[in-house]
């Protein structure tokens, strides 16, 4: 069953499920907006976002909107939304931060406003957060969450997605990736689908860095 993990007194999140598959569902609480992390597939990530409260604690505060923030286009991130869209649930949101692969298939949603991710935004909310398109072999148009310490990168270090094939890594993304990676001040990483989800930044970034050591000559993938 899965379970809510604090990390700390904003950020929380709802753990990985299997049947179905379902990513974590990462919450974060600003001072105006919850700001969330990909949204799964399952009926309890619904219920999950949609208890989280828009009263804050002072009852004359303007109330907290909800921020979706979708880290790529597979099903197990992002079902929920399109089951919203197709009436099959209803999930409480306001606007929805999506790559350009994920937009295409979220498609249209009617009452929210729908942003399309090409370059890095940010914002201060109680907070300092960033929205970054991320480099990387696993999913095109793929985004991380960046939340003060906390680096929300999904699947983005995964890679290509095989169904029983070996792995495998385009050497010139995960070029990319490992030096943007390693440009972010925050020290704390979190991928999806891993029991405990937050790892040493350093301890990422040498994983990826013992994949591309792999790579031979003249090759432009790596099978790790």
């Amino acid at each position: 069953m899965p379970r809510i993990v604090k990390l700390n007194d904003r950020i929380q999140y709802l753990q990985v499920s299997y049947e179905p598959l379902s990513a974590d569902v990462v919450t974060v609480r600003g001072d105006s907006a919850w700001w969330i992390f990909d949204v799964g597939a399952c009926d309890m990530a619904v219920d999950f976002i949609n208890a989280l409260p828009r009263n804050p604690a002072n009852d004359d505060a303007v109330p907290l909107k909800k921020n979706i923030v979708i880290s790529h286009f597979h099903r197990d991130h992002l079902l929920n939304v399109v089951r919203h869209c197709n009436g099959e649930v209803s999930l409480d949101f306001d606007t929805l931060y999506v790559g350009s692969h994920a937009s295409k298939v979220v498609g249209e949603i009617s009452g929210h406003e729908k942003i399309t991710v090409s370059s890095p935004l940010s914002f201060d909310d109680g907070m300092h957060i960033e929205i970054l398109p991320i480099p990387n072999s696993h999913a095109k148009g793929s985004l991380i969450l960046v939340v003060d310490d906390f680096v929300f990168l999904g699947d983005a270090t995964y890679p290509m997605v095989g169904h029983g094939e070996p792995d495998v890594y385009n050497v010139q993304i995960l070029e990319q990736q490992i030096k943007m990676l390693k440009s972010l001040t925050a020290s704390r990483f979190c991928l999806s689908h891993k029991r405990g989800l937050v790892r040493d930044k350093s301890s990422v970034i040498q994983f990826l860095e013992s994949v591309l050591a792999r790579r031979q000559k003249n090759e432009n993938y790596i099978v790790a």
